[in-house]
């Protein structure tokens, strides 16, 4: 195996790079449509177009939306490297869940800081950016971390439409070699480390905003 191991690290760069990516790129557009959701109305059009995309994201299997990425854009004209149909269909799939991570985090923020704001003569728009988004970022990184877990498992999905990411590079290794069980192993040790950072910086991001809730808590 230990000849293998050097031709699994490109793929494992592939796999970072393509959950990242995605991950940086959701962030942002959950955090627009989360904060659309938080101001509008339910029966905005904005926010009935958002909610029926969340439902979409958390209503269909991963694999159906790479698919449907794979498949749909060359139809539309838009032809790609399947490294960027992978950081678009996970980018679709994440923000789904951003969207509701951004809308929850916002709707957390004490309302009198809206009133606050207001009574200093300062707009929505203005508030919004300087004043509440900002607290909703803090509050928001810990499920993003939690979702950065989620990307590069999920990533490994990325197979099925052919990209050379750690899945598919081991799976390409195990019919050359038959090594099946040691291809699998050598994989999860190269997914863990990763996962565990992840997971490690949410649960420490967690505990420092709940440590400040509970500075404030007291200052009440």
């Amino acid at each position: 195996m230990v000849e293998v191991f050097p031709r699994l690290l490109p793929p494992l760069w592939v796999t970072i790079k393509v959950s990242f990516i995605s991950l940086f790129l959701a962030f942002f557009i959950g955090l627009f449509f989360g904060s659309l959701n938080s101001i509008f109305s339910k029966l905005n059009p904005i926010n009935l177009v958002s909610r029926f995309y969340v439902w979409i994201v958390l209503c269909t299997p991963i694999i159906i939306q790479i698919y449907a990425a794979y498949l749909l854009l060359p139809k539309i004209g838009i032809k790609l490297d399947v490294f960027w149909v992978g950081v678009i269909a996970l980018t679709f799939n994440s923000a789904g869940y951003q969207i509701e991570i951004s809308r929850a985090s916002i709707t957390s923020i004490d309302k009198g800081q809206y009133e606050a704001s207001k009574t200093l003569g300062m707009g929505l728009f203005t508030t919004m950016i300087y004043i509440i988004i900002p607290q909703a970022i803090k509050r928001m990184l810990p499920a993003t971390a939690n979702e950065a877990s989620h990307l590069i498992k999920a990533s490994a999905v990325l197979s099925v439409i052919a990209l050379l990411e750690l899945h598919k590079a081991a799976i390409n290794l195990q019919g050359n070699s038959f090594k099946f069980i040691e291809l699998l192993a050598l994989q999860a040790l190269l997914y863990l480390p990763i996962v565990l950072g992840t997971s490690y910086i949410a649960n420490f991001l967690q505990k420092k905003n709940d440590d400040k809730s509970s500075r404030i808590d007291l200052v009440k």
